[in-house]
């Protein structure tokens, strides 16, 4: 479910302390990654982009 997914993630991104944007509408989550220091995408940014898609992918 959505919720599940909402509640995975932000656990990790407490785990992290990742910052990120997100909305959600039904079934969908639209994210917002950026680090403000490099001024664009980080290793970290990119780390939690991943972990987002596997949790997206166990998920269906």
């Amino acid at each position: 479910s959505i919720y599940g997914f909402l509640i995975k993630v932000g656990l990790q991104t407490e785990k992290l302390d990742q910052h990120l944007e997100w909305f959600n509408l039904c079934t969908k989550v639209h994210t917002i990654l950026s680090t403000q220091k490099c001024a664009g995408l980080s290793e970290r940014d990119i780390n939690m982009a991943s972990f987002m898609e596997q949790v997206a992918v166990s998920m269906t």
